[in-house]
């Protein structure tokens, strides 16, 4: 993920790149999301908050989440909020010393807005909406 939003290293100017919703999101939207470690935010079903595991299975209309206790969870995307953070990497410029430590950046999707197959998402253009069922 750091590769595709260009936060994986050092620009000229010493620091990393400008991250902004509008950039970030439809970059964020397509990604293929194997392998990745997302916490349920918000859900219809409220026994499905605060699970956290990693992408093991990205179909059209759910993920297969692993646990930490080995468990294989199905959330369904729909009226579903999935938050996962991308943690920064402190490279410091030459002659610069090491001051405060970045911190990750935090993104919530909404799953009713990218219920479609990892390839499909790819070429999709996302709009902006607000999904008020939730």
């Amino acid at each position: 993920m750091r590769g595709i939003l260009g936060v994986d290293g050092v620009r000229d100017n010493g620091y990393g790149a400008y991250v902004t919703p509008q950039g970030a999101g439809p970059l964020i939207a397509s990604a293929d999301f194997h392998g990745a470690e997302v916490e349920v935010v918000r859900s219809r079903c409220v026994s499905r908050v605060g699970l956290k595991g990693i992408v093991v299975k990205d179909t059209k209309f759910t993920f297969e989440v692993i646990t930490k206790s080995d468990e294989l969870k199905t959330v369904p995307k729909e009226h579903t909020v999935f938050r996962f953070e991308i943690p920064l990497i402190a490279k410091m410029p030459e002659g610069e010393q090491e001051g405060e430590k970045l911190k990750s950046l935090v993104f919530e999707l909404h799953g009713s807005q990218f219920e479609n197959r990892a390839p499909d998402r790819a070429n999709k253009k996302f709009k902006l909406h607000i999904d008020p069922d939730l």
